[in-house]
């Protein structure tokens, strides 16, 4: 039930007119006409007069079943202990607050739809080699911020391809997403670690394949030490780098995010 029907059925049980209740509460005809067509809402400092012609209680006029807490019953007591102008100005201070409220939910809302999904990966700046070894000793790189999809949330870590042994799935330069992980399936391409030097190959129980069929399958002799560092899952794709307005909006949303905290 609306505040406007609760306000005529009330009315109407009590065997007032419109012009009856407007003279009780101290309001004009037409604003009791207003709130029972829910033009318009009785403000607080009229409620207290409104509930008392209505013969009603806060709760009853609000819907309220449940006993006010404690808080609640303090809080009331002090607004009616006022005085009527410093009612109207409690009244407007509530008011404003819970519009500025609701608008930052709002704006929260909208944020939350507009601003893209990320994920920050670390960009290894050592290549793994597709041909010749390269080095993957210590990570040097920097952090890069992608879209969030499938593939970039799987990923660990990202790592350049150097060399033309993996073309055509991969060439030179391109950057790969790498999920950690020390086994493979076989057919599976992978970031192999092979006398400290690195290498994206696929892996296959008789060795290290290669793409190109100019490069030759890499075995290996007991005495080496090779280890896998992860699975390649796909490149870098330009749909996957967020653009300057993105990530203009992803870093006001972090800035609006400040603030509330």
């Amino acid at each position: 039930m609306s505040f406007g029907e609760r306000i005529r059925n009330r009315r109407v049980a009590l065997g007032y007119s419109q012009a009856q209740l407007a003279e009780r509460v101290g309001v004009s005809r037409n604003t009791v006409a207003g709130w029972e067509t829910d033009h318009s809402r009785p403000d607080l400092s009229t409620l207290p007069a409104l509930c008392t012609a209505l013969k009603m209680s806060l709760n009853a006029f609000f819907g309220v079943e449940r006993r006010r807490s404690a808080e609640e019953a303090r809080v009331l007591e002090l607004f009616f202990s006022l005085e009527e102008g410093d009612r109207e100005s409690i009244s407007w201070q509530m008011e404003a607050l819970r519009d500025r409220r609701a608008d930052q939910r709002r704006q929260a809302r909208e944020a939350a739809v507009s601003v893209p999904r990320t994920v920050t990966l670390f960009r290894n700046e050592l290549g793994a080699a597709a041909g010749f070894g390269a080095a993957l000793g210590e990570a040097q790189g920097e952090e890069v911020v992608l879209l969030a999809d499938r593939d970039t949330e799987r990923a660990d870590e990202i790592i350049t391809v150097c060399g033309r042994s993996m073309e055509p799935t991969f060439l030179d330069g391109d950057q790969v997403l790498v999920q950690h992980t020390k086994e493979l399936r076989e057919g599976e391409i992978g970031i192999f670690l092979v006398d400290n030097e690195g290498y994206i190959k696929e892996y296959r129980k008789d060795g290290l394949h290669s793409h190109n069929p100019e490069y030759r399958t890499m075995t290996f002799r007991e005495d080496q030490s090779i280890r896998c560092l992860g699975r390649v899952i796909g490149k870098v794709r330009e749909e996957q780098i967020p653009t300057r307005e993105q990530l203009n909006m992803i870093a006001q949303a972090g800035e609006a995010g400040e603030e509330k905290l």
